[in-house]
């Protein structure tokens, strides 16, 4: 058994839906990108010249893209991944910033008082928002966003695959901001047979025991660096697209939130911390714990084939503090809708014997 990790394509199992992400999205105007990172850097070439006020903790793609053409400005977040009101609210005083960027963190929403103040300063201060809904997308559309992205490719068996959406009253602002040279529509694809090569190999490893193990995981290092170098703009691929008209929305929701929800009972059990506060009703990108000796049980768990993500490795000038600490300690546990009660047994059965080992058990104090 092996959980996490990328996705494989399994394309005999491929049946088509009308419960698309399309179907999901069709109340806005959408365009479908190659990433979430080229998704942004189409919105950010409208916003050339501003200043962003952007969260210390998160992923270093974010601030690459924004500060290209703009001054991005750190604002602190909580180990619970909650942002500093009053704290916030001075730097867009001090800075006289015009454009927020915010997230829900794992799929778990901003509290609504966040919301309502964030709603608040669009009105006084006249800010712009940027909701970034990769983690979130399942758990709502949007709450306060003028601008909404996410990355699909986190979420589904696709080679590519990134939206920017907006209601269709911004689209309006949107298409008519400056946007550089580059085209709001018909953007040009990319090339993905590297990236398809690889996820087919990663199901025939997984299905029928193909020696190809290392081969893959070196392809879909070689496309994810490829991605990190990558400057242009694309759209989203013939092949993702027809693939995302295959996987049905709602059952996915279903199993991640089963998912979660077993696996939320077995950490409480063990005594594992989360670190993030979530709800039944939302739909996790992943389930997220705080662990003292992350690198140690990170590398027990990949002996067992389990292989978790860290979200994310900071790489920042910022990162020191509460959003240098969060990110020697936190560890993302699978829960996404390959998986069912047989692996996510399997997995805190592997949480549990690491125990033995002291590699990440200990509970932290009040957070």
């Amino acid at each position: 058994m092996e959980l996490g990790s990328e996705f494989a394509l399994d394309v005999l199992q491929l049946r088509e839906t009308s419960d698309t992400v399309f179907a999901y999205l069709k109340e806005f105007h959408a365009l479908y990108t190659d990433s979430g990172r080229s998704a942004l850097r189409l919105l950010s070439d409208s916003l050339a010249g501003a200043k962003i006020l952007v969260p210390d903790y998160i992923c270093r793609s974010v601030t690459d893209v924004l500060s290209e053409t703009c001054t991005v400005i750190d604002y602190p977040v909580s180990r619970r991944f909650l942002a500093e009101l009053d704290q916030l609210e001075e730097l867009i005083q001090k800075h006289s910033v015009h454009v927020l960027y915010f997230m829900h963190y794992f799929g778990a929403l901003q509290p609504e008082e966040t919301r309502r103040r964030i709603a608040e300063w669009k009105e006084t201060y006249g800010l712009t928002v940027i909701e970034d809904t990769t983690h979130s997308l399942f758990t709502a559309k949007k709450t306060v966003g003028d601008y909404c992205i996410a990355s699909l490719r986190k979420w589904f068996p696709i080679p590519d695959g990134g939206v920017l959406y907006m209601d269709m009253e911004q689209r309006a602002v949107f298409m008519g901001g400056n946007a550089g040279q580059k085209p709001k529509e018909g953007l040009k694809q990319k090339p993905v047979s590297g990236k398809v090569q690889a996820m087919m190999l990663k199901h025939l490893f997984l299905t029928e025991g193909l020696d190809c193990n290392a081969r893959y995981r070196e392809m879909f290092a070689k496309e994810e660096e490829a991605l990190n170098v990558q400057k242009g703009v694309y759209g989203i691929s013939v092949l993702s697209r027809l693939l995302l008209s295959h996987f049905p929305v709602a059952s996915m929701c279903k199993r991640r939130r089963d998912n979660a929800a077993l696996l939320r009972a077995g950490l409480k059990r063990l005594g594992y911390q989360e670190a993030v506060e979530t709800e039944s009703s939302e739909v996790l990108l992943a389930l997220p714990v705080y662990v003292p000796k992350r690198n140690a049980l990170r590398q027990r768990l990949a002996e067992q084939k389990v292989y978790c993500a860290v979200h994310w490795p900071l790489e920042r000038p910022s990162a020191a503090g509460e959003a240098g600490w969060m990110e020697n300690h936190i560890i993302s546990l699978p829960i996404d809708q390959r998986y069912g009660e047989k692996e996510m047994g399997y997995l805190l059965k592997c949480l549990e014997e690491s125990q033995k080992y002291g590699t990440g058990i200990e509970r932290f104090g009040s957070l």
